[in-house]
């Protein structure tokens, strides 16, 4: 939390205190040192983080906008203004999108990192319950304490325990089924906990009692776990140790009110589970936490990509290179792939030389959309038929695939040796263009491949490997791996990865020809699969 945000949280508090403290429920406090205090700290910290990686500017901004934001929360409490509360509902918007964006840039795992994202977001649904209660709206049957009450829930454990865990999931050298059991529950526990609240309350105490397991095993892996500072883990074992507590507070309510019995009052809970969560719970983790400063243990993407978005045909200063009879392949050696788990030397002479010359070769394919996304298929075809990109067909018939390849430069185009490879079916209509580069890491070389889209680009980044003299190629990353593999969507805003695979499976047949399967997969579901016939004798004959 940098002096300015200090400062400013501190002065706003104070004016609080002095107008709304003692005539106010106590629960606007809690809620407002969230807001004031622990938020903040908890940005400045992704904040650090991102000058050492590539800051966004939407964090920027956040940062800049936050004393704003912090007085527009304070003025509503103040003068009970549901005008300066849309400030700040709008502030958790933008917070939502931060954590939406993380996602979007690295996919849903690991856990832990999706854990961080999901505690960004649910901040959205606590700026949501802090208007409702300002603007005085009946929520089904709740009393404007119980608005109030949610508001604190997804201002505190909503935010803060997700948070917390996916920065414990950092700090450890693997994700184990436990971590990951107890990862998931205390995600979707906001969820499951406010839907049995408003539908259930047989399922709310099923919730809570899932909720309180979780969040022992969260105690127990904090004190397993090792820490830098001696000072920062006792700081957060102490948190956990504390919440351990606290949520039994929280199993005897949701109890009382499924028997009907009080255990313990509303106004306990407010006093006693406010307070505690606050001050020993939420405070010593996040300033442990802060100290220990766990770091993202995956690598940032910096491997170069295309910015060429826009229809498919190729620029007219390119049309000469069309024709042009020079041997040019997808890679100039296949060698330029060697790595760890790829060697050259190992696959089948005709795939090194497909690869190398692929003009050489004819090529027949047989592509089958599976039965889920056929209907989407259907109505796409025109599309994709106008933008001469993915223009597959539907039919399983084979059919030939006559291409040209030519070296391709184009201004927004900042990858080096970039050949473009474009397909037509049998009547002349181009069907497919794509962008052929390659980049290399430490330890492997990576096919780049760019499909232009209008207003975006898409961009397999498949990673070489041998299967006796099988060459594969593939956009999974192996368990533990940090490589660069996967499908990214390109955008003038931002580079996504989508929760997509990709992979080629290519086997010599003869001397002369070879066998392809290209599958794609949707959050794991195949719904793609192109299974090519390449011939080298049968091009020669047709020449």
């Amino acid at each position: 939390m940098n002096k300015w945000h200090l400062t400013s949280s501190l002065i706003f508090m104070s004016f609080f205190i002095a107008t709304r403290l003692m005539t106010g429920p106590i629960a606007e406090f809690f809620v407002l040192m969230a807001i004031l205090f622990f938020l903040p700290a908890a940005l400045h910290f992704f904040k650090k983080e991102g000058k050492k990686q590539k800051p966004g500017m939407l964090i920027g901004f956040l940062m800049k906008a936050f004393p704003l934001a912090a007085l527009c929360a304070t003025a509503a409490f103040i003068y009970h203004s549901a005008w300066f509360a849309s400030g700040w509902l709008l502030y958790t918007f933008l917070l939502a999108l931060f954590g939406f964006a993380r996602l979007l840039k690295r996919g849903i795992f690991p856990l832990h990192e999706l854990m961080i994202d999901g505690a960004w977001m649910y901040i959205a649904l606590g700026g949501l319950w802090f208007w409702l209660y300002t603007a005085d709206i009946q929520v089904m049957t709740f009393s404007p304490i119980i608005v109030l009450l949610t508001a604190i829930h997804f201002h505190y454990s909503a935010f803060f325990i997700p948070l917390f865990y996916g920065l414990l999931g950092r700090q450890r050298t693997k994700e184990t089924a436990l971590y990951k059991a107890a990862g998931w529950v205390i995600l979707l526990s906001p969820v499951m906990i406010a839907v049995g609240i408003s539908f259930s309350r047989l399922f709310d105490t099923f919730s809570v009692i899932l909720y309180v397991v979780a969040l022992y095993i969260y105690g127990i892996l904090c004190v397993k776990t090792r820490f830098r500072l001696t000072f920062a883990k006792g700081l957060v074992v102490f948190s956990s140790f504390v919440l351990m507590g606290t949520i039994v507070l929280s199993l005897l309510y949701s109890a009382g009110m499924l028997m009907r019995v009080t255990y313990i009052s509303i106004d306990q809970m407010i006093w006693f589970h406010g307070s505690i969560n606050a001050f020993f719970v939420i405070l010593p983790g996040l300033i442990g936490w802060v100290i220990e400063g766990p770091k993202d243990q995956l690598k940032q993407k910096d491997f170069p990509i295309s910015k060429v978005h826009g229809r498919f045909h190729l620029i007219s200063f390119q049309e000469e290179r069309v024709h042009d009879r020079e041997k040019l392949g997808l890679v100039d050696s296949l060698d330029e792939l060697n790595g760890t788990t790829f060697s050259a030397d190992r696959v089948s002479p005709v795939i090194r030389r497909f690869y190398e010359n692929p003009m050489a070769f004819t090529l027949k394919a047989a592509v089958s959309f599976h039965w889920w996304v056929r209907p989407f298929v259907f109505l796409l075809q025109p599309v994709f038929k106008k933008i001469g990109q993915l223009y597959l067909g539907s039919s399983r018939i084979p059919y030939e695939m006559p291409g040209s390849l030519c070296r391709f430069q184009h201004p927004k185009e900042e990858r080096e040796n970039v050949r473009a490879w474009i397909r037509h079916n049998a009547k002349g209509e181009q069907v497919f263009f794509a962008l052929y580069a390659l980049h290399h890491d430490a330890a492997a070389g990576y096919m780049n491949i760019a499909l232009p889209l209008p207003y975006s680009q898409l961009t397999a980044i498949l990673k070489p490997f041998n299967e006796k003299e099988d060459f594969l190629l593939k956009s999974t990353r192996p368990k533990g791996s940090t490589g660069d593999e996967g499908l990214y969507l390109h955008t003038p805003f931002i580079t996504m990865k989508l929760p997509m695979e990709e992979s080629f499976h290519m086997k010599p047949e003869t001397d002369q020809s070879l066998t392809a399967v290209h599958q794609m997969k949707l959050f794991g579901i195949p719904f793609l699969t192109i299974h090519y016939h390449i011939d080298s004798e049968s091009h020669h004959v047709s020449q």
